[in-house]
């Protein structure tokens, strides 16, 4: 354990916790998507991929960042793929 000399006294460090960021966030049996786990799914730059959510018109706005529901994006996608056809 780390101690940092305060007024003379030794303390424990405070241990902070290291973690990646997450990208989603479960809920339920479905997973909140960030702008950056669409991106990363569909290969393409973060405005592009929030420009699809957006586009889609099932992108939910929490505190100002943008998700989108696992189960809804990949029934947009299956639409775009039956209207593409």
């Amino acid at each position: 354990m780390n101690k940092v000399s305060v007024a003379g006294t030794s303390e424990p460090a405070p241990q902070t916790a290291q973690s990646a960021p997450r990208t989603y966030e479960p809920l339920g049996n479905d997973r909140l998507m960030s702008i950056k786990s669409v991106s990363e799914v569909l290969g393409v730059c973060p405005v592009t991929a929030s420009k699809i959510i957006k586009e889609s018109g099932r992108g939910i706005l929490l505190h100002r960042r943008l998700f989108i529901l696992e189960s809804s994006f990949m029934a947009y996608l299956r639409e775009q793929e039956a209207t593409a056809c």
